[in-house]
């Protein structure tokens, strides 16, 4: 199992528990309306923060309550770099991972590459997640790179949560996003899963 994932999903986990979800709001969550959705408050750019990425090859944009909450021991060995953001009025969190790619495999985005990632990440979740189910798996497009998208949900001590992973190779190395929402706020998952994807640019 990639490194990669047993290292984020682990910050991941870490940084939920300190999350002011209320336990009994996620036990029977209701599905977001479509009406819902699309009158969830707007992100407003001007509020971002800017998160260089890959020695500013790569950037993407945060809302302004995300706090940096990285760790500068958590990687370890092996080159890996990991960032964690947490946003605690909206209980939500996201964790960045670079790494290297495996020999012949930079900048892969096949299929079968993107197969291959899947199943590292799904086994990285459910190493530190209980019941994760996947809900869907696409290859957006984003700063003109393509993406693999990979939508789950799990669970964290009975509390029910949204994931998303975004991943994708670039010059030499493979950066991992996770976005984790409790499934009580499921109306704000998607609209920053969207406003990252949208920010993200390559230089």
């Amino acid at each position: 199992m990639p490194m990669r994932y047993t290292i984020i999903t682990a910050l991941l986990m870490l940084a939920a528990t300190m999350l002011p979800v209320a336990r009994g709001a996620t036990q029977t969550p209701a599905s977001p309306t479509p009406d819902a959705v699309a009158t969830a408050p707007a992100i407003a750019v001007k509020e971002d923060i800017n998160v260089p990425l890959l020695d500013g090859k790569m950037t993407l944009r945060l809302p302004k309550d995300f706090v940096d909450q990285s760790r500068k021991d958590a990687a370890g060995q092996n080159s890996v770099v990991v960032y964690l953001y947490v946003n605690r009025s909206h209980s939500q969190v996201v964790g960045i991972s670079e790494v290297p790619t495996a020999a012949g495999d930079a900048n892969d985005t096949s299929d079968a590459a993107f197969n291959k990632m899947a199943q590292g990440a799904l086994s990285g979740l459910k190493t530190q997640f209980n019941h994760v189910k996947k809900t869907g798996q696409t290859t957006p497009v984003a700063g003109g790179h393509k993406f693999l998208r990979i939508d789950t949900e799990q669970e964290m001590k009975d509390e029910a949560m949204l994931g998303t992973i975004l991943v994708t190779p670039y010059g030499g190395r493979v950066v991992t996003l996770q976005i984790l929402t409790p499934k009580a706020g499921a109306a704000g998952h998607d609209p920053l899963v969207s406003h990252i994807l949208d920010s993200i640019a390559f230089h």
